[in-house]
């Protein structure tokens, strides 16, 4: 265990790292007002009877700083690979196209709507990025509760299983079983991530973490941090890599050229044995001054307050 918890140090840490309530005000109203439009059986996407869910970190409560982007999942009456009989066939663009209408035919959000032949999404850059992911109805299923859904994914050009529901749920028994500190783990490693200026994306540190023992998160954050981390930095980044690391829902090894290149993680896990060896020092320094030092050059001096600030 660490000497020092230094816990009102990490309260404070935390408290800089979650969203002020006015980015989740904002973020809830533009969700409920384009999940309107699309939504509306009156409206130009009625004929798809679109269902509008929230997916990422802002729905997962694993965003940092701000919230900058709202994750919608838009599932369209369709089937894919299709139903014998089943009516008109429609393609990925004819999707796009219908599920963008309403918002292009809206003064406030025509101009602010973004995607192409070979988007993953619809994007609506409101300050807060809205995307949209529209998604279809796996053959056989017709319970829009039911995953997996499928989606289209451009580099491939393929239709895939996908899941966003059922991933929300493994993170959060996940966060259950491992006392609350597995969502808190994921805001640190994001923040180091960011703090580091490394490209990541939130969704494979996300898989990263869940692919982790659950006793790992034991303890305080002094505890957990170092343990996490040193886990992840003490086996070699090669042996991570071609053993490869699936999504928690297990459709997808995400060790791959197309998604986390092996340069990429290389240069990620040189970070980690650097933020490792500075927990390291922070968990074990028996003098309490030394240890805020530390934590505060692994987390950031404007975010880890020095003794007598808080």
């Amino acid at each position: 265990m660490a000497h020092h918890a230094l816990s009102s140090h990490f309260q404070a840490f935390f408290r800089k790292l979650n969203p002020s309530p006015t980015f989740v005000q904002q973020a809830s109203r533009e969700h409920q007002t384009i999940a309107g439009l699309i939504e509306d059986r009156a409206g130009p996407a009625a004929v798809l009877g679109p269902e509008c869910f929230l997916q990422g970190s802002y729905r997962q409560d694993t965003a940092i700083y701000t919230i900058n982007d709202v994750d919608m999942v838009v599932l369209c009456q369709l089937w894919q690979p299709g139903i014998p009989g089943g009516g008109p066939s429609w393609n990925r663009d004819a999707i796009f196209s219908v599920i963008a209408s309403p918002l292009l035919a809206d003064s406030r959000y025509r101009d602010k709507v973004n995607y192409g032949p070979t988007s993953m999404c619809i994007k609506v850059d409101l300050g807060i990025k809205v995307e949209i992911l529209p998604v279809v109805f796996r053959s056989g299923n017709y319970d829009p509760a039911s995953e997996p859904f499928r989606l289209y994914r451009p580099e491939t050009a393929q239709w895939q299983d996908g899941y966003a529901r059922m991933h929300q749920a493994h993170l959060s028994a996940k966060n259950g079983r491992s006392l609350d500190n597995f969502i808190p783990m994921i805001k640190v490693l994001k923040h180091l991530r960011s703090y580091g200026n490394l490209q990541a994306v939130s969704f494979h540190l996300e898989c990263l973490l869940f692919s982790l023992p659950d006793w790992l998160f034991f303890g305080g954050p002094a505890d957990y941090i170092p343990t996490v981390l040193g886990h992840l930095s003490d086996r070699v980044a090669i042996a991570w890599y071609l053993a490869g690391l699936h999504t928690p829902c297990g459709e997808r090894n995400i060790f791959t050229a197309s998604e986390w290149a092996a340069s990429e993680w290389f240069g990620f896990h040189s970070a980690l044995c650097k933020w490792t060896a500075l927990a390291r020092l922070a968990a074990n320094a028996a003098d309490r001054s030394a240890a805020t030092t530390f934590w505060r050059l692994l987390l950031g001096p404007a975010f880890f307050p020095e003794e007598g600030s808080l």
